[in-house]
C-alpha cells in the first residue's frame, strides 16, 4: 500500500488557543476536526527552544538542547529529507519560516521540491526596497511602547520593531483578502502542489508555516469594516508587531488587545489548515496519509500565565506558555478521538515518519551499482505510531530550555527549571542577541560562545548543587508556573535536578 505523510507547522502556536486543547472561546474548528479524527497529545514540549533548534529536532529525530543552539545544519545532521533519498519517497518543503533559509543554514537540504514564499520575519528585507504608499508604521505602534517612564527613547531591542515595521507594510499595502495572509499563500501553493504531484508514489510533505508568529495582522487589521472578533470594542492602534521587552511597557488593555489579535491570526490559521486538509481529502489521499499537525513553542504576551512579564521572545525563559506545544496526529485506521497523556517532544517527528514508512536500515543496489543511502540509525526520539495503537504510553518526562542559558524537566506532577550561568546574563536584553544567533546572521558562530565548563560539570549519579535561583512548580494547581515552591519542597526539587542533569549526561553519549 503506498503511503504518504504530510507535517503541518504552524510556528508560534500555544496549545491553549486552541478549541480541543481546553479554550472554550476561540474559533479553531478544522483543528478541533482533526483532534475528533485523531490522536491528540496533551503533553508534547518542544525541547531546544527557540525556531530554529526546535527545526533540528524535528528534521534529526535528535535532541538539540545537550548539544547546539540556533544555528546552520551540520555535514553529520542526518534529516528526514536526507534518509528519504534513493528510497522512491518524493519530498517536498513549502514553506514562508525564513529562519530555515539564512545564509550557510541549509535547512531545506535534500527535499525534492522546495517552495518558498517571501516577507515573513527575517525576510522581511526583501520588501525593503520597495515604496510604501499609503500605510503609516505610527499607525501600528503606540508612543507609551517606546518610551521609558522618564520620556525617554526606548533602545536596543525595541528599536528592531522600528526597523521592522516599515518592511511588513510595504507587503501588507496590497492586501486583498486573508488569502493574501502569510499562511494563506503558503496553504494555496500547498494545495497546487497536491494537485500537480505524482500521485502513484509515495511522498512526505513538509508545510512549513510562520503563522501565527508575529507580526500579527489578521484581516481586522486591514479591513476597514471588520473588527477584531476576539475584541471588537478595542479603540487603539492595532500593534501588529509590538516592541520586544518587559510587557511593563504595555497597558493591561494594549495586552490584551495583542493576545486577541494573535487569536484572530490562529483562527486564520485554522481556517487555512482546513483548506489542505479539504485538499487531501479531495485528491482521495485521505486514507492513505499520515497527518500531522504541530508547532515548535508558544508566545509570551504579557503578565503571569500569558508571559511572565514579557512581550515576545526576548528572554531565555522555558516557562510553560512557550514549551507546551500542540500536536495532533491522524494516523488512518488508528487513535481515532484518542487524547494521550504521555509526554512526547519535537524530536519523535523523524522516527514517527520512518516508522510510518518503514524506513529500515539497508544498502540499496540498482544492477551492478550499490548506492549508499542515510539511514536513521542515530535518532533519539521515539515513534508516536506504537502510542497511538495502544502498545505504548509515552515518556514519563519531558525536557525543554535554551542552550547555555536553562534547562527543564516536566513531569505529570511537577516542572523544575535549572538556570545555567549568571542570572544576571540571563535577564537582560543581550541574551536574546545569543540565543538567536544575532537574528541568524552569525552562521552559527555566535552560539558557539554559549557553551559553558559548569554545563557539564554532572555526571550520571552524582551529586549536583542546587542554585538558589532554580524553580520548583506544582504542575496540578499551578500548571502555568507562577508560584515557585522550591523552598517548601526542596527534597523534590534536589531529586528532580538529579534526574534532569544524569538525562542530560546520558543525551550526550548517545
Amino acid at each position: 500500500m503506498k503511503k504518504n505523510i504530510v507535517l503541518i507547522m504552524l510556528d508560534s502556536l500555544q496549545f491553549n488557543y486552541v478549541g480541543c486543547y481546553g479554550n472554550e472561546w476561540i474559533k479553531t474548528p478544522n483543528l478541533d476536526k482533526l483532534a475528533s479524527e485523531g490522536t491528540l497529545f496533551e503533553n508534547a514540549y518542544a525541547e531546544g527552544l527557540p525556531t530554529v533548534p526546535v527545526r533540528r529536532a524535528m528534521l534529526t529525530g535528535r535532541f538539540t538542547l545537550p548539544f547546539k543552539g540556533w544555528g546552520p545544519l551540520d555535514n553529520d545532521d542526518t534529516t528526514i529529507a536526507d534518509i528519504m533519498w534513493g528510497r522512491g519517497v518524493h519530498t517536498a518543503l513549502i514553506y514562508d519560516s525564513a529562519p530555515m533559509r539564512l545564509p550557510k543554514y541549509g535547512y531545506s537540504r535534500g527535499f525534492d521540491d522546495v517552495i518558498f514564499s517571501h516577507g515573513h520575519e527575517l525576510d522581511q528585507y526583501f520588501y525593503a526596497k520597495d515604496t510604501l504608499y499609503h500605510l503609516d508604521p505610527d499607525d501600528y505602534i503606540d508612543k507609551n511602547c517606546m518610551t521609558e517612564p522618564d520620556g525617554s527613547p526606548r533602545t536596543g531591542i525595541p528599536e528592531v520593531t522600528m526597523n521592522e515595521l516599515p518592511e511588513y507594510l510595504k507587503l501588507r499595502q496590497n492586501w486583498k483578502s486573508d488569502d493574501d495572509s502569510y499562511v494563506g499563500v503558503v496553504a494555496s501553493n500547498t494545495c497546487n502542489w497536491l494537485h500537480k504531484v505524482d500521485k502513484t508514489k509515495p511522498f512526505l510533505l513538509w508545510v512549513d508555516s510562520f503563522d501565527p508568529h508575529e507580526p500579527w495582522d489578521p484581516p481586522s487589521v486591514w479591513e476597514p469594516d471588520t473588527k477584531c472578533p476576539y475584541d471588537p470594542d478595542y479603540t487603539g492602534k492595532d500593534m501588529i508587531i509590538p516592541p520586544l521587552g518587559m510587557a511593563d511597557y504595555f497597558t493591561e488593555e494594549q495586552l490584551h488587545h495583542i493576545r486577541m489579535l494573535y487569536a484572530e491570526n490562529v483562527t486564520v490559521c485554522d481556517k487555512h489548515v482546513g483548506k489542505i486538509l479539504d485538499k487531501i481529502k479531495e485528491l482521495g489521499l485521505w486514507d492513505d496519509t499520515l497527518i500531522m499537525v504541530m508547532s515548535d513553542h508558544g508566545e509570551p504576551m504579557g503578565h503571569g500565565e500569558h508571559g511572565h512579564g514579557i512581550m515576545r521572545k526576548c528572554r531565555p525563559w522555558p516557562y510553560e506558555e512557550l514549551v507546551h506545544v500542540p500536536m495532533i496526529v491522524r494516523y488512518p485506521g488508528y487513535g481515532e478521538g484518542k487524547r494521550v497523556k504521555g509526554f512526547v517532544q519535537t524530536c519523535d517527528v523523524a522516527p514517527t515518519m520512518i516508522d510510518y514508512l518503514a524506513i529500515k536500515e539497508e544498502t540499496l543496489e540498482y544492477g551492478a551499482q550499490q548506492m549508499t543511502v542515510c539511514n536513521p540509525d542515530e535518532m533519539q526520539g521515539i515513534s508516536l505510531l506504537p502510542i497511538i495503537r495502544g502498545e505504548a504510553e509515552g515518556r514519563d518526562f519531558a525536557i525543554a530550555g535554551y542552550y547555555g542559558f536553562s534547562w527543564s524537566i516536566i513531569t505529570h506532577d511537577y516542572s523544575y527549571i535549572h538556570w545555567i550561568g549568571q542570572m544576571k546574563e540571563i535577564l537582560t536584553d543581550e541574551a536574546c542577541f545569543k540565543f538567536s544567533d544575532m537574528g541568524g546572521i552569525a552562521k552559527g558562530e555566535f552560539t558557539k560562545s554559549l557553551m559553558k565548563d559548569e554545563m557539564w560539570t554532572c555526571t550520571p549519579n552524582s551529586e549536583a548543587e542546587m542554585p538558589e535561583e532554580d524553580q520548583l512548580f506544582d504542575r496540578k494547581s499551578d500548571p502555568f508556573q507562577l508560584k515557585n515552591i522550591l523552598k517548601e519542597k526542596p527534597s523534590i526539587g534536589k531529586e528532580l535536578l538529579k534526574q534532569l542533569m544524569d538525562y542530560m549526561a546520558e543525551l550526550r553519549t548517545t
